[in-house]
Order: C-alpha cells, then structure tokens, then sequence
C-alpha cells in the first residue's frame, strides 16, 4: 500500500486543522441533492462541536 500524500488531504470542519490518517480521523457521510457529502473531523471533540 502506498503512503498517502497531503494532496488528498482534508481540513477539519471545525477548526480546518488538516485531517491525517490517524486514529483520531472522523468522518461523517450524508446524501445531499443527490450527491454524497463527507464531512471530516481531526477528533471526537470537533466531531461533538459540529453535532451540537
């Protein structure tokens, strides 16, 4: 498997900290207008923010 590279990378919803591949890495999926829609988190804790 190849490393990843930050051209791939997503920022936080949250606080736009850049989101790694790390245990830490959230991601919410939804379908909206017919599109598929990925929200990133660097942690539970913007997680939890974005949901309250």
């Amino acid at each position: 498997m190849a490393d990843s590279t930050d051209e791939g990378s997503q920022e936080c919803r949250v606080c736009g900290d850049t989101v790694a591949s790390s245990a830490n890495h959230r991601v919410v999926t939804a379908v909206e207008d017919g599109e598929t829609v990925y929200e990133h988190f660097c942690s539970d804790d913007c997680l939890e923010i974005w949901e309250s």
